[in-house]
């Protein structure tokens, strides 16, 4: 049979020495980790974001430049002066005599 004697801790100006409890210790420890890297991942979450946002909006603005200059051709090309000018130029298309005019009432 095993004989296991505890010996007692030795005391120093009346003070007793124990053994150190490093699991609080550590599990402060670790909880502060956690929390640590939570921060960092949260920071890094929201540096990625800004930027894409920031992309995004310079990619809204050149869309919105497209789109003016889109307006603005079509406004061109919608012009009366430029569609006679087509149709008798291109088209070879002349006024109607008033013998072809009928009117609807």
């Amino acid at each position: 049979m095993l004989d296991a004697t505890v010996r007692s801790l030795p005391k120093i100006n009346g003070f007793t020495l124990a053994r150190p409890r490093l699991l609080p210790l550590f599990g402060c420890l670790a909880v502060l980790l956690v929390v640590s890297l939570f921060f960092v991942w949260s920071r890094i979450t929201v540096v990625n974001l800004e930027y894409d946002i920031s992309s995004l909006g310079n990619r809204l603005r050149e869309v919105e430049q497209d789109n003016q200059k889109l307006r603005l051709e079509a406004a061109h090309l919608r012009s009366p002066v430029r569609i006679e000018r087509v149709a008798r130029t291109e088209l070879g298309l002349r006024m109607p005599t008033l013998d072809q005019v009928i009117i609807i009432d």
